[in-house]
């Protein structure tokens, strides 16, 4: 029965911990997607590359989910949200038009770090390749 009682609590302690462990994950995303401005260093469309496109805006992610593209005194108001097991963002500007509303897709990552994040997603069989880097 003492066996028993300890299996118990170390199966529940393991279980916490992992949460515990998943709950940080999220946090360190969080800390770097949130802290500081980020810009697009590249968009490749298939093989057209649009970057100049989306040289005046700058993105300000926030920890509750909202994120904005600021460009020279206005704002496109839009979503996102991290799947850190999955490692993927996705986003969603739903009012914004082109270069903007080329970001409304889940991304998958394929590289980052705490200043950058490159990533991609097929729009209409179209491979995009995108390139944030922080401000």
């Amino acid at each position: 029965m003492k066996k028993l009682f300890w299996l118990t609590i170390t199966i529940c302690f393991l279980g916490s911990c992992k949460k515990a462990i998943e709950k940080k994950k999220e946090d360190i995303v969080l800390d770097a997607m949130t802290n500081g401005q980020w810009y697009v260093h590249s968009f490749r469309e298939g093989s057209k590359d649009i970057t100049g496109d989306f040289a005046p805006y700058s993105f300000q992610f926030y920890r509750d989910g909202r994120v904005s593209a600021l460009s020279e005194g206005s704002e496109d108001k839009g979503t996102w949200a991290a799947d850190v097991d999955a490692r993927t963002i996705t986003s969603d500007f739903p009012n914004a038009a082109d270069p903007v509303r080329k970001l409304n897709a889940a991304w998958k990552i394929t590289d980052n770090s705490w200043d950058y994040v490159k990533a991609e997603t097929t729009v209409q069989g179209i491979k995009n390749l995108l390139h944030l880097k922080k401000k």
